[in-house]
């Protein structure tokens, strides 16, 4: 077209047969009419196809001038590029074609300038990766067809769905836990249940949520919900939404139930097992749905949990070696050495059914589902800084909380424990920690030993008191008559006791001027024995006592002379095997070797 001379005009020929243009759906039909008056000669700039269609055309013909203004919205074919004097059919239907493509080719500014209509847009649609569905169509979904939407609206009591540009949906809030995250454009799950027409809605309900129970809708893992109307031996009576249904005693929970008749007048929820429409049987099985939730929960629990996190749980069951606490779908086991810093000989001291609980996650291990955690982590660690509470030497009272064969355990504090040993029970010798103490007890001791990273503290009680052997070897001189108890019998003798924390021996060869062959052939436990000092040695702290030597008193001497001043006795008898006292190993040796060497 910008090769026409801008003078030029198209010829008119009124036998011409006029013809119509078929556009595209949504665009202006225009009729191929001769114009009043010269027509507007469109932009090159904005047509450049229509410029390539009129360039195309056998013979170039004259166009209009830009100034000129057209009347009507009836087109030339000779604007077209189709001579004037064409009367072939054959040739009209390939302008009609041409111009069918001229136009299917322009822009949507180019066909409103060339027919004078107002420049209409579509909105283009958004891509979603939701399957739409036009409204019109929804009221043919089958009840119970499987869906996905994503959430458009978010009320206190509904929430709606997109399905689609036109189909929308709408499902009960209370189908979500309270816990649970909301938000627009979250997917959501669903099965469609009804359509709605006066609402153009289409009511339906999340996956494995409850939904209202037909005979024509029910269908195998549908969840129901009913009354427990009636018990019989084999399990529960339920009416869901009139219809009767049975539930049997293994179905209705998790665990074994003794006393199934708890649920009667309940409202339970349950999931169909089998459907039998012709003799209008229904079994469901609450156990079931109790599953999956319980599954979900646990899946939930299981995403967020993390060692070292702090949570509330409910207590379960507890046992001798500790407790289950329910964190909300998930149970993870406190130990009985985790439920306090102090000593815990029985759970149930300290834990009962039904009580919440924080605790603290120590271990995960998901391979096994198995979750350990702690109550005492939760809690200051009382330990911390005792070795500047409880430094060596520091005097305290203590209570006794338990005795082992090998001592007494005391409680400092809560939390923080010492251990007397049997050994630092008393000057004297204690076979058994209940001659000295007893459990509930409080007592006077001394720290002789803290070691905070260990969580040990020893104590000693007989360091709390004066040391009885101070004044022994002053008081009790050799050759000097005592008087004591027999405390106890040994194969070697006996002991006396003279003061408390003080002992002597009675070796069997003192106590009798006959051969004695049991200690107690001569003294018994308990008695009163008058006895002599021999020897004292405080270093030892031992004092050598005799009975013999009261009525026949040995040279004083003897007792005074230290016992590593005595000389041996010499033996008269030759030693066993032909080897005598004399020999001299030595001189025997080096000569033997002597005659090696010669």
């Amino acid at each position: 077209m910008s090769d026409r001379p801008e003078n030029a005009q198209p010829s008119e020929n009124p036998s011409e047969p006029k013809e119509t243009v078929n556009l595209p759906p949504g665009d202006p039909q225009p009729t191929l009419e001769q114009p009043t008056s010269q027509p507007q000669q469109p932009d090159p700039q904005t047509t450049p196809t229509l410029e390539e269609s009129a360039s195309a055309s056998p013979t170039d013909e004259p166009g209009t001038t830009p100034e000129q203004e057209t009347k009507s919205t009836t087109i030339d074919p000779a604007c077209m590029g189709v001579p004037a004097d064409s009367t072939s059919t054959d040739h009209a239907d390939d302008v009609s074609e041409e111009v069918e493509k001229a136009f299917s080719s322009m822009s949507d500014a180019d066909r409103a300038e060339l027919t004078g209509q107002d420049i209409v847009t579509p909105q283009a649609e958004q891509p979603t990766p939701i399957p739409t569905m036009d409204i019109s169509t929804a009221d043919s979904v089958e009840p119970g067809t499987e869906m996905t939407g994503t959430i458009a609206t978010l009320t206190d009591d509904e929430i709606f769905l997109e399905f689609g540009p036109k189909s929308q949906g709408v499902l009960p809030r209370n189908q979500f836990g309270k816990k649970e995250p909301l938000e627009v454009g979250r997917r959501v799950d669903v099965v469609v249940e009804k359509f709605d027409p006066e609402a153009n809605l289409l009511i339906v309900n999340r996956k494995g949520a409850l939904a209202r129970a037909t005979w024509q809708n029910l269908t195998p893992g549908m969840i129901v919900e009913g009354r427990v109307t009636g018990l019989n031996k084999g399990g529960l009576e339920v009416d869901v939404n009139g219809l009767r249904a049975f539930m049997p005693a293994s179905q209705v929970d998790v665990h074994m139930v003794k006393d199934i008749s708890v649920l009667l007048n309940e409202v339970v929820r349950a999931e169909v097992l089998e459907v039998d429409r012709r003799e209008k049987n229904l079994l469901i099985s609450r156990r079931k749905y109790l599953q999956k939730e319980l599954k979900e929960k646990k899946d939930l629990v299981w995403a967020d949990l993390e060692v070292g996190q702090k949570r509330k749980g409910i207590v379960g069951n507890t046992t001798d070696f500790g407790a289950f606490v329910d964190l909300g779908g998930v149970d993870g086991l406190v130990h009985i050495s985790d439920i306090s810093w102090g000593q815990v000989d029985k759970v149930s001291d300290h834990l009962k059914t039904g009580d919440e609980v924080e605790v603290q996650v120590l271990k995960l291990d998901k391979k096994r589902n198995r979750i350990s955690l702690g109550m005492k982590q939760v809690q200051p660690d009382p330990w911390h800084n005792t070795e500047d509470k409880y430094p060596p030497g520091t005097p305290l009272k203590a209570r006794v909380v338990r005795l082992v064969d090998f001592g007494a355990f005391c409680e400092l504090e809560q939390g923080v424990e010492a251990l007397i040993p049997i050994s630092e029970m008393g000057w004297t010798r204690v076979n058994k920690p209940q001659e000295v103490v007893s459990k509930d007890q409080m007592v006077d001791a001394v720290v002789i030993r803290c070691e905070p990273k260990k969580r040990r503290i020893a104590l000693s009680i007989k360091q709390a008191t004066p040391d009885p052997w101070a004044s022994v070897i002053e008081s009790y001189t050799p050759n000097s008559l005592v008087t004591g108890k027999v405390t106890r019998l040994t194969e070697f003798g006996a002991f006396v006791e003279l003061t408390p924390g003080v002992e002597g021996l009675i070796h069997i060869s003192e106590l009798s001027e006959k051969h004695v062959k049991s200690a107690s052939e001569v003294v018994q436990v308990g008695q009163e024995v008058e006895s002599r000092v021999l020897s004292v040695d405080g270093e030892n702290r031992r004092i050598s006592l005799s009975i013999k030597a009261v009525t026949a008193p040995v040279e004083e001497t003897a007792f005074e002379q230290p016992a590593e001043q005595r000389k041996p006795k010499k033996r008269k008898k030759p030693l066993r095997g032909g080897l005598s006292s004399h020999w001299d190993w030595e001189g025997d040796l080096k000569l033997g070797l002597d005659d090696v060497d010669k």
